[in-house]
């Protein structure tokens, strides 16, 4: 029975482990293997299927180069929706939307060679004058999210208390802002702990293996 749900459900989960695989497809019509429908879809059905058995943590291992922001924020919203505690351990990098993602997670654990990355990210508009005006707002609406989103982990993050005599969300917010302007932003694994994109390091004592993340 196991078999025939896994299959259902593109091996990407292990129904006994309570583990999911979160990655992209690149398939020969793919572009590249980022975020997109498919992953978003199959991570819903995966994360709402454990839930429905039994409230028990879930462990999620990402790898991930980013994509697209709407099927990113449906991941973003399943994660953060769910009754299990979940954490993410993120392979290779957490980049652009995958670094949002992260951010949902109740425990957010980093490989110790995979590194952070964030940006303004990239986009494109067609149609009349009216239609570029309107994505223009929703782009603003993208980037207010995105910063509240990275502001509320930050918050938690050595580097602000160390920086800031009384960090508050509005000084946080305005250094974020223009490490962001100055383009891609990558962090170490132990840079993205120290800033408060990421709570441990898988190498460290505390997390030994992956075990240990349960």
């Amino acid at each position: 029975m196991n078999d025939i749900i896994e299959s259902i459900h593109g091996q990407s989960i292990d129904l006994k482990q309570r583990e999911i695989y979160l990655h992209g497809y690149h398939g020969p019509f793919d572009d590249d293997p980022g975020v997109e429908y498919r992953m978003a879809t199959t991570l819903i059905k995966n994360i709402r299927y454990l839930d429905s058995l039994k409230n028990e943590p879930i462990l999620i291992h990402m790898h991930s180069i980013g994509g697209n922001w709407g099927d990113g924020m449906a991941i973003y919203d399943a994660i953060k929706l769910s009754r299990s505690h979940i954490t993410i351990v993120v392979y290779g990098q957490a980049e652009s939307m995958s670094s949002i993602i992260l951010q949902a997670a109740d425990n957010r654990i980093m490989m110790p060679n995979s590194y952070f990355m964030s940006h303004y990210g990239s986009s494109s508009s067609a149609g009349n004058f009216l239609d570029t005006q309107n994505w223009a707002k929703f782009e603003s609406i993208i980037l207010d999210t995105m910063l509240d989103i990275y502001v509320e982990s930050c918050m938690k993050g050595k580097f602000f208390k160390e920086k800031y005599t009384d960090p508050t969300e509005s000084k946080v917010r305005t250094f974020i802002k223009k490490k962001l302007k100055d383009g891609d932003w990558y962090l170490n694994s132990n840079e993205a702990v120290y800033y408060g994109f990421a709570d441990g390091v898988l190498s460290t004592r505390k997390y030994r293996g992956i075990s240990s993340l349960k």
